[in-house]
Parts: C-alpha cells; structure tokens; sequence
C-alpha cells in the first residue's frame, strides 16, 4: 500500500453528547508498480516527438539531449502494488452515533392508582371502596415526567413501551410484545399510548399483581427479536415488591432477581426506578438493580423517586449510562471494491485510535458486519466528556 494524503473531514453533530465524526476516502493517483513517468525517461539522440510546449528534454541515460521541444511535466508516483491503475478519488461520507435503544418496562399495577403515600383515596376516609386517586395518583404524578423525558430524547434514543402485567385475565403472565416497539422517533407514540392507558380521572387502566419476573422475561424475549446493532436496555419502573410467586406464594423476589439477571447475561442491562418505594421494598429493589448491571452509588441501589423530577433526572442518568461509544460506518463509500470496511484509520482529535479487540482502550467492530465500531476504556471516557471533540474514520482507497 502506497502512501497517502490525509483527508480532509467534515462534521455533524452527533446525538446527546454532540461528538462530530467524519467519514473520508483517502484519495491517491495510482499507476502499475514499477512504472516510470515519461518524463522520466531520456530524450533519444535523435530528438523527442515534437511536443506541444514544455521544457526540452534532457538527456537520457546512453544518448544525447533530444531536439525535440519537451516531454511531459514530471509527477509523483505512488507505489500501490500490482494492478493499481487509476485514481481512486476523493469522497467525504457522514457517519452516525448510533443511538441506545431502551425498551421502558412500566408498572401498570392497581397501586399505581394510590397516592404517593400509597393511601388508596377512599372517598369516605376509612373502610369503604377504593376508587382511586385519580389526578393525586402516582401515575398521574410521574407519568408526565417520563413521557416529557422520551419526548425530548427521541432524537437521541430509540424508544419503547411494554407494560406489565398488559393483560386482564391472567395477570401474572406477560406476552412477549411491546405495546410500542423500539425504533426512532416514538415520542409521541409512547405518549399516546399511556394516553390511551390512563383513566378518565387521571389514573390508570390497571390490572392485578405486579409480575415484575413474567415482565422481565417478556421484556428480554422481545428484545432477542430486534436485530439491531444498537446496544439495548431495560428501564424497570416499579412501584411495589414482586407478586405472583409460585405455588400460590405472592412473594417472586428471588424469581424476579434471576430473570434480571438472565436480561444482563442476554446483553440487555436493567435500570431500576421504584416509584414511591421504601421499607421491605429496598432491599429487594436493590438486588433487582445489582443484578441489572446499572447500580446507582450508594444506598438504596436502585433509584428511589418521590416526585416527578425526581424520576426525570433517574431517567436522564440511564440515558447518560446507555450512550455507548458506538459510531456507525457502513456501508463503505463505494461498491467497486475501491473501499473495505477492514480498512480504515480511526482518529480522534487528530490522534490515531488503535483496533484494540481486547476493549481496553482502542476500537473494535461491534460484530461480523464491521458496520459499527465502538470506542473502548479512555478513550471512551474522552467522548463521552467532550475531551475529544472529533473523532473521524478514514476509507483507505484501494485500486484491487
């Protein structure tokens, strides 16, 4: 491979953190191997071919100066191996951040209709029937924050919504769908979606038992079928302990812990939001967060909210946590075999990034399309705190 002139980058502004990334063809002017210029070549002793207005010739090795009235200007030939014999050009193509996809897991219990004291609103004070504290209730309380948060991130993230339990009769089993599957731009689907969820007094809908175990599975199960590159996550927002045991026992913690772990070793990590939570609640909410691989520091583990900016900023730390260094690149530039994704330079700020396939502190292919890279260790931590401004992706074009 012959040497090359650095391209130069554009820019774009990337998603949440705003890290521009550049995608250039290294562009080079290519002759056989071995070939010469013709003005490398000395003039005949009888004269070059009568040109039509350069330097005259000099002479060549063996003969006298030619007579004739020039041969070409001289060039700079690049050794690109065998075969090499045309100008690959120069093209400048935009890469993406590519964007977390979350997958919301939301609590749709009859508790949710209580208030954020867990009272249950009963109108006469005491014994009487429950019907529910509509506006006061805790999901008209903290829905609206997390619908706002989805709204002003759907740029930045790819949203979805499954709730659990999501059915009347069974309560204790979930399906393995999402009410609002992952993709871009859901906004203002998950928004009408808990629209359509929420009561006429401002509660919700609700149904019976808290399945977080069933919840969790389905949740993974679904994420198994989108094929996307993009890393994928569980926001688990909850607002009582784990029910429908089994044997007839309420208790499912143990049962819950294990299927969180189950979505962490599947590659999706869960965060975890009790909403309103406390006492017993703690400990077990905290194994939950353990086991999902997103922690908060300190305890409780997970992350206990009261009000609704509480549970916005929760949420915009899972955001933080899920934006991985991850850049799209392909397709290559070209299809005529002038550009491979196997070869490119990986630069941030100017300074060269390494292939690292150990993810220590380099980049490497996020799988076998090599369509993504993700940047590792330091490095990363300079993206994601803006210490590196820039980082770019260079084709190195070849002529096969």
């Amino acid at each position: 491979m012959g040497r090359f002139a650095p391209a130069v980058p554009g820019s774009f502004s990337a998603v949440v953190l705003a890290v521009p990334i550049v995608v250039a063809i290294i562009g080079c002017n290519y002759k056989p191997a071995g070939s010469v210029s013709p003005s490398a070549k000395g003039g005949s002793s009888a004269g070059g071919v009568s040109g039509t207005g350069g330097r005259g010739g000099a002479g060549g090795a063996g003969g006298a100066a030619g007579s004739g009235r020039g041969g070409m200007t001289p060039v700079i030939i690049l050794d690109a191996g065998p075969g090499a014999d045309r100008n690959c050009g120069a093209r400048t193509k935009a890469a993406m951040k590519v964007p977390p996809e979350i997958l919301i897991l939301l609590d749709r219990s009859g508790s949710m209709n209580d208030d954020i004291n867990n009272q249950m609103c009963r109108p006469d004070g005491g014994g009487g029937a429950a019907t529910g504290c509509g506006a006061q209730s805790k999901w008209a309380l903290m829905v609206p924050a997390l619908t706002q948060v989805v709204m002003d991130t759907d740029v930045d993230v790819n949203w979805g919504l499954k709730y659990f339990p999501d059915n009347m009769s069974n309560t204790c089993n979930v399906n393995t769908t999402a009410a609002v599957p992952v993709g871009p731009g859901n906004g203002a689907a998950i928004r009408t979606e808990i629209m359509t969820a929420t009561s006429a007094n401002g509660g919700v809908n609700s149904f019976n038992n808290t399945p977080t175990r069933s919840g969790t599975v389905g949740a993974t199960s679904y994420l198994q079928t989108v094929t996307t590159p993009n890393k994928k996550f569980i926001l688990l927002a909850t607002d009582g302990l784990p029910t429908c045991g089994t044997g007839g026992a309420m208790d499912d913690a143990v049962a819950a812990e294990a299927a969180v772990t189950a979505a962490n070793t599947a590659g999706f990590k869960t965060f975890v939001v009790g909403i309103s939570t406390g006492g017993s609640a703690d400990t077990t909410l905290s194994a939950l967060a353990n086991a999902g691989g997103l922690p908060r520091q300190g305890t409780p583990s997970y992350y206990s909210v009261t009000t609704a900016a509480d549970l916005a900023a929760a949420v915009r730390t899972l955001i933080g946590a899920a934006n991985t260094c991850t850049f799209q690149i392909g397709p290559p530039p070209t299809d005529d075999g002038t550009t491979d994704l196997k070869r490119i330079n990986v630069i941030g700020d100017g300074v060269p990034i390494d292939r690292d396939t150990t993810h220590t502190n380099g980049y490497d292919y996020t799988d076998a399309s090599m369509n993504s890279i993700q940047v590792y260790g330091a490095l990363c931590d300079q993206i994601m705190t803006g210490a590196i401004h820039e980082v770019s992706v260079n084709f190195i074009c070849l002529i096969p």
